[in-house]
């Protein structure tokens, strides 16, 4: 990779793609291997982890036990630089001043930008999620389907390592043989939840997530990805022989100098670099993309943020990959006589009906694991085992009240409790799930009522698990 300046700049490129996290150093990977040449534009500073990361620190030894501040929004040990929910010089405003009704813009100013703060969980779409309308009315179907996309799912999983396995459940599609790498083991809360959970008829397996539990095959793998490349193989090869194994040193939001977990910047970059075909310019906000008479992108206007100054670079291919916000920015700023309303917008709905991820949270102390002895509960930077939607069959029959679904994440662990709880101990409510949801939306997880309820006798608690 050649890091360059607005001063270094050739004349043209064969293609801009504007953006670096998972979108963009997908982009770049594969357009250089295939010899095109690329000029990526970060908006954030250029950010190595392999080097920027450090390993093996407690809470204890981090500014603050690691808690939140005006520059690290998101705590001490989150890989998040330069981002947040409010970052200096770039304002938005909300068209209500409701707590209720505002809206939280993240974002990330860093090269990589969300991938180096994701949980890295990897689950595939399923059939059901491609065509939504077909099947209960509501919502607009995809143009394709999943069966189109599942060669896709592969490569990428090759490609960037995902643990997991295979369990034949509905919508959540299985991977193919040989592809998912084998999952950790369970955490003792985990294991007790799955048995728990069981006697409920809901499943908990193991989840899907971006970090290597073992080296990645660096000669097998490449020839099917890049068959007829001899090049791509050899720099691919090279590139995850330089990947560990994950051995639980740090928390995967954080980053991985081991290069173990999934972020663009360690998976994506470095072999698209090692082509010579990328110039990656950081600092670089783009503002719109320019068309010529016949309507087609021409290049790319961007602001360098050091300097204030203006540029415009010339290519053949526009890859807009600056996440959801800001790559519908960039098209309703593109105006011109032949889209007076923006780039691909002549139906007035570029940048409505987006909707970010929905989720609830239940914390809460278990009192059958109270006295369960000290124990490593290292892990793969979250949870190993997860709740896929199970509720298909009563969906069908009609007997929920509401047509999609959900799934469920586990935390587990000696952790802070109160702390988790905005301050307030879940044992000032006797020890039970402290839920964070209001009451009208469906329970996550009922645990049994004897789980739940404080003890007095140790001795009942020994076999739980």
């Amino acid at each position: 990779m050649s890091i360059i300046t607005p001063q270094q700049l050739k004349p043209a490129y064969d293609v801009v793609v504007i953006g670096s996290g998972a979108a963009g150093g997908q982009m770049a990977y594969a357009l250089t291997l295939a010899g095109a040449s690329v000029l990526m534009l970060e908006a954030g500073r250029n950010y190595e982890p392999a080097i920027e990361t450090p390993m093996f620190q407690i809470p204890a030894q981090a500014p603050l036990r690691a808690a939140s501040t005006p520059d690290k929004p998101r705590g001490f040990y989150n890989a998040t630089v330069d981002g947040g929910w409010k970052i200096a010089g770039e304002p938005y405003s909300n068209a209500s001043n409701q707590t209720n009704e505002t809206f939280a813009w993240w974002r990330s100013r860093m090269l990589g930008g969300r991938t180096n703060h994701w949980e890295r969980n990897s689950f595939r779409f399923g059939p059901y999620d491609f065509k939504p309308h077909r099947r209960d009315g509501l919502g607009v179907d995809w143009p394709i389907e999943y069966e189109d996309l599942a060669p896709y799912y592969d490569r990428v999983e090759r490609l960037i390592g995902v643990f997991g396995e295979s369990e034949g459940l509905e919508n959540s599609p299985d991977s193919p043989p040989g592809i998912l790498l084998p999952p950790p083991k369970p955490r003792v809360g985990e294991l007790l939840a799955q048995r728990r959970a069981k006697t409920l008829g809901i499943p908990i397996v193991p989840i899907h997530r971006a970090v290597l539990t073992r080296r990645l095959d660096h000669r097998a793998i490449p020839p099917l990805l890049h068959p007829g490349n001899a090049d791509a193989q050899r720099i691919l090869s090279e590139a995850m022989v330089s990947r560990a194994a994950c051995f639980w040193a740090t928390p995967c939001e954080r980053g991985c100098s081991i290069k173990a977990n999934y972020q663009s910047g360690t998976v994506h970059l470095p072999p698209a670099m090692a082509t010579g075909k990328l110039d990656l310019l950081p600092h670089a906000r783009a503002r719109e993309v320019p068309t010529g008479p016949d309507g087609k992108a021409r290049g790319v206007v961007f602001i360098d943020t050091l300097h204030g100054s203006e540029h415009h670079v010339r290519a053949r291919v526009v890859v807009l990959a600056a996440s959801s916000f800001e790559s519908v920015r960039l098209l309703l700023n593109s105006k011109s006589a032949l889209f007076p309303d923006g780039l691909g917008n002549s139906a007035g709905l570029v940048g409505r009906h987006i909707m970010n991820t929905v989720g609830h949270g239940v914390t809460g102390q278990i009192p059958a694991l109270e006295n369960v002895p000290a124990h490593n509960e290292d892990g793969a930077g979250g949870g190993h085992v997860y709740a896929p939607w199970w509720l298909y069959p009563e969906q069908r029959a009609g007997k929920l009240a509401f047509p999609r679904g959900y799934h469920i994440e586990f935390s587990t662990g000696r952790t802070d409790a109160e702390r988790r709880n905005g301050g307030r101990s879940p044992l000032a409510d006797g020890a039970r799930l402290w839920p964070k949801i209001q009451s009208r939306d469906p329970p996550l997880l009922r645990f049994p009522s004897d789980l739940c309820r404080p003890r007095r006798n140790d001795s009942k608690r020994q076999n739980l698990l």
